[in-house]
């Protein structure tokens, strides 16, 4: 029973205003109910009148309810409730039982047509006018309320979604931290360590294991000043001891034995926020992953530009068999760049052309850019076939 009781309160309301149905449908039902006094009317000229007067004066309370529902769907300042709805709904119903004799009476004097309505002044007939309204107002926007909780439980749903992303990349930057640590601080130690070790037997060998434990000597040294740098500059890249430029070229470096990359930087990329350079540099490091496993394309153009307006475009093109879209909307590279895209809050623009090569653009404005995780990436695909 109390279930029952809940479920019948919650069906009387509250409901959000909707200006527009309210005036149409107020504006009908005033109308119907005068169709007799039209059809009193004289035939011709006369009854035109009359229905044009009847619909005047429908509208004009119909009109003063859409613009009181607007104002306090606009301008409310108090919890949305039951009980607050009631009253709602019972002030604007006085404010048309106040007004509709000003207006009849201007309605009479302009164009010479007396009307007599029946106004709920009396305390019985105003509830009943009242429930009326509760029970048409109900029929009228149970389906917009079904709705509008709809969007909130998917409005909802998008920002935890946003919010896991925006944790997973915030876990996989400190997991790659942290790698970076050990690798330099422990691998690359390791390694001068077993170089130094080799040098010693190096003296007391002969000339052939000599030659042997030099060559695995420089193999070992090249690997920790080169090789193993690059690796951690690309896990945690520091834009302050190397330019953005800079990361980008190490970052390309491991993919030039399969690909030629053309990278492109404007002088305005190393003002850039923090944020911005890290997210630039993971679209980047994902979208030539992306090239070399679904291409593999044998040319990727980088650039990455500030126009005048202050907007970042980061664009990275080759000349692969291009991409469907099931291709473009798949896959953890794909993953990768929508979060960090969600989290600039930036938009995204795919142009595929299956056979003749595959582009990715993401603009990034600085003003759109919120602490931690922002909006919904915008998103716009070209496809010129399969």
């Amino acid at each position: 029973m109390a279930r029952l009781n809940r479920n019948f309160l919650a069906w009387i309301g509250p409901y959000p205003y909707n200006p527009t149905l309210i005036f149409l449908f107020f504006t009908f039902a005033f109308f119907l109910k005068s169709i007799e006094a039209i059809t009193n009317a004289p035939v011709g000229l006369g009854r035109w009148l009359a229905a044009l007067a009847i619909l005047l004066l429908s509208a004009l309370p119909s009109g003063l309810f859409a613009l009181y529902a607007f104002l306090i769907q606009k301008y409310r300042r108090w919890p949305s409730n039951l009980l607050t709805y009631i009253i709602e709904v019972a002030a604007g119903q006085a404010l048309g039982v106040f007004f509709a004799p000003l207006m009849l009476w201007v309605l009479e004097r302009n164009f010479g047509f007396s009307f007599v309505a029946a106004a709920a002044l009396k305390t019985g007939g105003f509830i009943g006018s009242l429930v009326l309204v509760l029970f048409a107002f109900a029929l009228m926007h149970r389906a917009e309320r079904s709705i509008l909780n709809r969007l909130k439980y998917a409005d909802l749903l998008v920002k935890k979604l946003e919010s896991d992303r925006a944790e997973l990349v915030k876990a996989d930057e400190e997991l790659r931290k942290q790698t970076s640590r050990f690798l330099h601080d422990r691998v690359q130690s390791d390694l001068m360590v077993v170089g130094m070790k080799l040098k010693t037997i190096a003296g007391k060998s002969s000339a052939e294991v000599n030659e042997t434990i030099n060559a695995a000597i420089a193999r070992l040294e090249n690997t920790r000043t080169t090789d193993l740098r690059n690796l951690v500059e690309v896990l945690a890249p520091n834009f302050e001891a190397n330019s953005f430029a800079e990361a980008l070229q190490i970052l390309a470096d491991q993919y030039r034995s399969t690909m030629k990359i053309s990278i492109a930087v404007d002088d305005a990329s190393s003002k850039l926020d923090p944020r911005i350079l890290l997210g630039a540099f993971r679209i980047v490091e994902q979208a030539l992953l992306n090239s070399l496993v679904h291409g593999p394309a044998s040319h990727v153009q980088v650039s990455i530009a500030v126009n005048q307006d202050g907007v970042t475009r980061v664009c990275v093109s080759d000349d692969g068999p291009g991409a469907s879209r099931a291709i473009e909307n798949s896959g953890v590279g794909t993953a990768v760049i929508d979060s960090w895209v969600s989290i600039l809050n930036g938009v995204k623009n795919i142009e595929s052309v299956p056979g003749h090569g595959y582009l990715i653009a993401v603009e990034i404005a600085p003003e759109r850019i919120a602490p931690g995780n922002s909006g919904k990436p915008a998103e716009t695909s070209k496809h010129f076939g399969r």
